[in-house]
């Protein structure tokens, strides 16, 4: 079947979750007791908008907690990758729970309409903005997230020494955008399915940080070799040369470990190649390379499937690990966000 009927039936899809999802949404809360576990939706004023976030507070959570922001993808938002056959996002709210961090989940821009609190949502990450594309937001959203680091320590008196932050997709791209310009607030960084664009708006990133890197070689979408998404918009570079830009930035030489992980799923069709690459100098942080082979733009989980509409569109989900977890045990690693600049 011809891939853009595919991707245009995958957008059909994505409209249809959103109408459910809008009749599922809980009530924004800004009077809220910090002392209680649970979601709340809260908004604050930010760069004369209203912007909007999700914060989960579990039932144990620890004296000076982690915080890990949680980014969705291009045209979801801060509820819908908590749905149902959402794919492994879901495990979050679990992983805080055990683990007892602080979940941040904020919410895009929509490029078209410029809602803040919709479900189609964008953010602005380091593709050149191009009108009508995934690409074209203008928000001040690095700016949004550096607010919501000062609140959540002022409201949750987090520790600063370990703030996260994920994403997956546009959410990974945007992942990309917060350690190259907020490189010294964040302790380390996971990007699931997200190339770097050839053509970026960023700067050079100032910092080096512990990375860890996720991608499919089958996705669709955001193509293990390279190009643009959907034929629109900034082309980004191949998979590997996105690995290739942060070995450069953590200033780590080709030194590598790599290892095929378990097959815990025969039946997915997919395996995991894991490629390690440690500090070798003063300065260098480690970076952590996933190729999942016969992936899809999903992330891997063996507890939550994506649906099956969206596995036909975007291509196989691995079974073989929760891709959460292996991105919460790289982050907990690294308690400090002291650095030494990339650039020295």
């Amino acid at each position: 079947m011809p891939m853009m009927f595919k991707l245009a039936l995958y957008w059909i899809f994505i409209i249809l979750f959103t109408f459910a999802t809008q009749a599922t949404a809980q009530t924004e809360s800004n009077g809220i007791d910090t002392s209680q576990s649970g979601w709340f939706e809260i908004s604050l004023p930010h760069d004369k908008l209203t912007r909007y976030f999700r914060v989960y507070r579990p039932e144990k959570l620890d004296a000076h907690p982690a915080v890990v922001f949680v980014l969705h993808g291009g045209k979801q938002s801060m509820r819908q990758i908590f749905k149902k056959d959402a794919g492994g996002s879901q495990e979050w709210q679990t992983l805080a729970d055990k683990e007892g961090f602080l979940l941040v989940v904020p919410n895009g821009i929509n490029v078209k309409n410029g809602d803040t609190n919709g479900e189609k949502q964008n953010w602005n990450d380091c593709r050149v903005p191009i009108e009508g594309s995934g690409s074209s937001s203008i928000a001040d959203d690095v700016g949004f997230i550096d607010s919501l680091i000062t609140w959540t320590n002022e409201h949750y008196h987090t520790n600063l020494n370990r703030v996260y932050v994920t994403g997956a997709s546009n959410g990974g791209m945007m992942t990309y955008r917060l350690v190259t310009e907020l490189g010294d607030k964040f302790a380390a960084a996971v990007a699931f399915v997200a190339n770097q664009p050839v053509l970026s708006d960023c700067a050079e990133p100032k910092y080096a940080i512990p990375l860890m890197i996720m991608n499919g070689t089958n996705d669709p979408l955001v193509l293990w070799k390279g190009g643009q998404i959907r034929k629109q918009g900034v082309a980004l570079l191949s998979a590997e040369d996105t690995l290739q830009y942060w070995i450069k930035v953590n200033k780590l030489i080709t030194r590598q470990r790599i290892t095929n992980l378990p097959d815990n799923s025969t039946k997915d069709g997919s395996y995991i190649i894991q490629r390690i690459f440690p500090p070798d100098v003063e300065g260098s942080a480690e970076l952590r390379f996933y190729q999942v082979k016969s992936g899809g733009h999903t992330m891997p989980s063996i507890k939550h499937d994506v649906s099956m509409l969206a596995k036909w569109l975007v291509g196989k989900q691995n079974k073989d690990l929760e891709a959460t977890h292996e991105a919460w045990n790289f982050m907990k690693q690294f308690p400090t966000k002291e650095k030494r600049s990339a650039e020295e």
